[in-house]
């Protein structure tokens, strides 16, 4: 794979079909040096998600992608996600803070679709509002500020531009900013603001958010009465539970 010119920021649906029967999956950071969560990935799509017609994954489900031709790195996962696909399932996968690089070559060795964040899709009756989550958490506007600049076009076909060793080492040293984070910021400061998810919920009706921030669900119930659910599947290392469209 290589890259053709076509950014990621610029190969986002914003709009899909309507979801039939969707499972929902988020962060779960695989790699090569994370064995047990890569075969609990391929246990899952062959079993769990086997009985689900859309598998939609909520960002972040590579550790890091460093670009398109970064996919040798990841060919038994990307193979597992294609024959997915050719089993009739449709996917679609948002991008996270860690594979944000995700472009066409991406989805066209998957049979994937990559779509916008946030995104509204309707299941059933229900009108649902998707999001990685991240861009609410605006008690960090260092954070906010590189968020945005990753995902500039402009940015991503300078960095795009860039050899795959420098991208790879931009992306290790992403990781590190990313763990001196957590370990020196108040997790106030890096969890969602929810009067800032509640902006783009007020134009879903009925009211329903699913994202990866396990915080909005309980603080959205209470304050909001709007329907939220975390999305994420058991993996080892991954505390999180399957969400089908149909969980409260």
């Amino acid at each position: 794979m290589s890259f053709n010119g076509v950014v990621p920021a610029e190969s986002c649906l914003s709009k899909i079909p309507p979801l039939q029967n969707p499972v929902f999956i988020a962060d779960l950071h695989l790699a090569a040096d994370k064995p047990a969560t890569k075969e609990a990935f391929f246990k899952f799509l062959k079993n769990d998600a086997a009985r689900f017609s859309e598998l939609v994954i909520l960002g972040d489900l590579f550790e890091f992608w460093a670009g398109d031709d970064h996919a040798p790195a990841y060919a038994d996962i990307l193979e597992a996600l294609k024959a997915f696909f050719l089993n009739g399932h449709r996917i679609y996968v948002m991008h996270g803070n860690r594979d944000f690089l995700l472009g066409k070559g991406f989805t066209a060795a998957t049979g994937a679709q990559l779509i916008a964040d946030p995104i509204p899709v309707q299941v059933g009756f229900d009108h649902i509002l998707l999001s990685h989550g991240d861009m609410w958490c605006t008690l960090d506007p260092e954070y906010q500020q590189f968020r945005a600049t990753l995902r500039s076009p402009d940015v991503q076909r300078q960095i795009l531009g860039e050899k795959l060793e420098h991208r790879i080492a931009l992306a290790g040293g992403l990781r590190n900013q990313s763990a001196y984070d957590i370990q020196e910021k108040s997790k106030e400061v890096m969890d969602v603001v929810v009067n800032d998810v509640a902006v783009p919920c007020d134009n879903i009706e009925p009211k329903s958010l699913f994202t990866d921030i396990p915080t909005v669900l309980h603080t959205i119930r209470t304050s909001m009465k709007t329907r939220v659910s975390t999305a994420g599947y058991c993996l080892t290392g991954i505390s999180k539970t399957v969400v089908p469209a149909a969980a409260t």
